[in-house]
């Protein structure tokens, strides 16, 4: 989830696991940006809240339309909304649960809807409602979104040497249209930045996996670090369709070995890698 400091000041790498290690490639995005917290105390969320509101009325003062914020009227307890010429946002305290919420741009509509909608959620709790899950977070809604990219990174208990990771990415008109090999590729020489270099296993490396019922590719690959040790990484990609009737995004999933993260346990094996990742690939469904 996102560290306390977030809330407060610049955090560099502000999701992590609760031992403070970075939670590396997450993403909580739902209509706008998200950070949830469980480390902020009511009494630093009403501080943090104190100052936000002053913030707020000096941007009166500000010489241009685009420096100034109004307040939005809200309902929810513990709560403080805003409304800007490029953003909007909020803040929410619940059941324990710091959440602040960034919109851009601005939309007062949708800034007031997530917030009436937004509540805690405890952790492996599976709503019944539909909406959106997010760490320690669900927002109920059956409207369409207008952005979404909700990625997740999870460690193992028994493997700390293992995470994995799921990206559900809504598809735009505005954005590249890569096939599932495209994207498969791009991942493993691009975005990621994983290493200096990927050696994908086998004559033929493109496998067909499925994610949610839904046909994609999956490779598995040697990665060589920056320091020229080893680690396996295992990825499957799933193109997203515009055009269809029902929500079908983009989804990918990253399961890594990261041997320095061992904590002292035997790190996995290049097979025992490759299973966990086709495990979490079959278990994988849209509830």
């Amino acid at each position: 989830m996102s560290t306390a400091k977030a809330f407060t000041d610049t955090q560099i790498k502000p999701i992590r696991f609760s031992d403070n290690l970075p939670a590396p490639l997450s993403s909580f995005i739902y209509d706008g940006k998200f950070e949830i917290s469980r480390s902020v105390s009511q009494s630093e969320f009403d501080a943090l809240v104190g100052r936000a509101k002053d913030e707020l009325a000096a941007s009166a003062k500000k010489p241009y339309a685009d420096q100034r914020y109004t307040p939005l009227a809200v309902s929810a307890a513990r709560s403080f909304a805003w409304l800007g010429a490029k953003d909007s946002g909020f803040y929410t305290y619940k059941n324990g649960t710091a959440i602040s919420f960034i919109a851009q741009p601005a939309s007062e509509k949708s800034t007031a809807f997530v917030l009436d909608n937004v509540r805690a959620r405890d952790d492996g709790e599976v709503p019944t409602a539909p909406g959106v899950c997010l760490p320690g977070a669900f927002v109920e809604s059956e409207q369409p979104d207008r952005a979404r990219a909700v990625g997740v990174t999870f460690r193992l208990k028994d493997h700390p040497d293992v995470l994995i990771f799921f990206h559900d990415l809504k598809v735009l008109k505005d954005q590249p249209k890569l096939t599932s090999r495209q994207k498969n590729e791009f991942v493993w020489t691009s975005e990621f930045g994983v290493g200096k270099a990927v050696k994908l296993h086998g004559v033929f490396p493109w496998q067909t996996v499925k994610l949610d019922g839904r046909e994609g590719v999956g490779s598995f690959g040697t990665i060589t670090r920056n320091d020229d040790s080893t680690d396996y990484g295992y990825l499957v990609t799933v193109q997203g369709d515009l055009n269809a009737s029902t929500d079908t995004p983009d989804l990918l999933l990253y399961v890594e070995r990261n041997a320095a993260a061992s904590q002292g346990k035997t790190p996995v094996t290049a097979d025992e890698l490759e299973k966990i990742g086709e495990e979490v690939a079959a278990s994988i469904k849209r509830r």
